[in-house]
């Protein structure tokens, strides 16, 4: 009978070899062939959920293992045919994460190779997020070589909080490889910065130095998962993306053009520039209050099975998440993330936590609230020293 190794380096084969094509002409992907011909550690940035799949085909004889959200692990029959043909190794988003890197430096001094989504998200403006800080020291006792890969053009071809598939232009690079003697010389922080530098895209620079369009209908719809505030009555939660624009119940039109710029582009040209201004307003409030109805409360178990906890309205009051009759004060809040467009997922008291929205909603403004009550919690830590 095979052995694991045997059928997932020929199951990895023959599905690039399916796959490529259509991949190439659905994405108007371009890219090069890889052949590593050693263990390596790839970290790339991420920016579509095709995102295993474009990279698996750039190198179709290199068999990795991917790193992927815990999610996945609960999909019935769906999920065990994707622990069958990749075996994943499983990421809890809203925990720390140490379970996670010890799987893959397991994998890696076995003499596998891993790829690892180094945001541990999609980006949602736009432009590439930090790594999480213990990359780099995985990256330097790992034993295997380290590849950073950066795909671009993908936030306008299938934005995270879009709907559809956008025809434009995506590329995949490699874009340098570090051997572990080098690595050895290096420090983890060092390591973190220079994955940080090359895996970093910025959508609207590339956008500027060469426009490219990205065709579709229905371009705005669901930008409401990603925008929370209006620039022009600055309230929260009354954006709405419909056909080609986003419109709020104070008057604003603005419309989402093919090149994913805003006309007019006042006061904000694009994504990331609305998205910075919306947390920075956000964080400048003292506790902000906002809710949202049809919210569903899971706890999540070790074994990926579910238990329901209830539908109702979220809110956030003040220092404190409200679903129902349960209450979750946001310092005691310990690790919180985002999964897709509809899903937060948390770590309270040693359980693990989900919330799901029933339709569109912007889930952002709770993990910004959230963060900026862990600085103040981790500045007042410090200033008691």
């Amino acid at each position: 009978m095979m052995n694991e190794r045997k059928r997932l380096r020929l199951v990895w084969l023959i599905l690039c070899v399916l796959i490529a094509p259509g991949l190439r002409w659905l994405f108007a992907f371009r890219y090069k062939v890889n052949h590593p011909g050693q263990p390596v550690l790839v970290i790339s940035n991420h920016v579509t959920n095709f995102d295993p799949l474009l990279l698996a085909i750039t190198f179709p004889r290199h068999q990795m293992y991917f790193v992927a959200s815990e999610h996945l692990f609960r999909k019935g029959w769906m999920s065990k045919a994707i622990r069958y043909l990749a075996a994943p190794i499983a990421r809890r988003k809203g925990t720390t994460g140490m379970d996670t890197a010890m799987a893959c430096m397991r994998k890696l001094r076995a003499g596998e190779s891993v790829c690892i989504f180094g945001e541990g998200e999609t980006t949602w403006n736009g432009l590439t997020s930090p790594i999480f800080p213990a990359t780099g020291n995985l990256a330097r006792i790992s034993g295997a070589a380290l590849i950073t890969y950066r795909l671009e053009g993908g936030f306008l071809t299938a934005p995270r909080w879009g709907k559809g598939i956008r025809r434009g232009r995506m590329v995949g690079r490699i874009v340098n490889t570090y051997q572990p003697e080098e690595l050895q010389k290096l420090t983890a922080q060092q390591i973190n910065d220079i994955i940080n530098r090359d895996i970093y895209e910025d959508t609207w620079a590339s956008q500027k130095q060469e426009p490219i369009r990205y065709r579709g209908r229905n371009r705005a719809v669901q930008i409401e998962t990603s925008l929370f505030m209006c620039p022009k009555c600055r309230k929260i939660g009354t954006l709405h993306g419909e056909g080609n624009h986003v419109r709020c119940s104070c008057g604003l039109d603005v419309e989402y053009t093919e090149y994913g710029l805003f006309n007019p582009p006042v006061p904000f040209e694009n994504m990331a520039q609305w998205d910075q201004w919306q947390h920075e307003t956000l964080h400048g409030m003292e506790w902000p209050s906002f809710s949202d109805e049809d919210v569903s409360l899971f706890k999540l178990h070790n074994d990926h099975t579910t238990e329901s906890l209830g539908s109702g309205v979220l809110k956030l009051e003040g220092s404190v998440l409200y679903h129902g009759e349960d209450a979750f004060p946001l310092g005691d809040i310990t690790d919180l993330g985002l999964v897709q467009r509809r899903i937060l997922v948390f770590t309270y008291e040693g359980e693990y936590y989900e919330l799901r929205t029933a339709k569109p909603a912007c889930l952002r403004k709770y993990y910004a609230v959230w963060r900026k009550c862990r600085e103040t919690i981790a500045a007042s830590g410090k200033a008691n020293v």
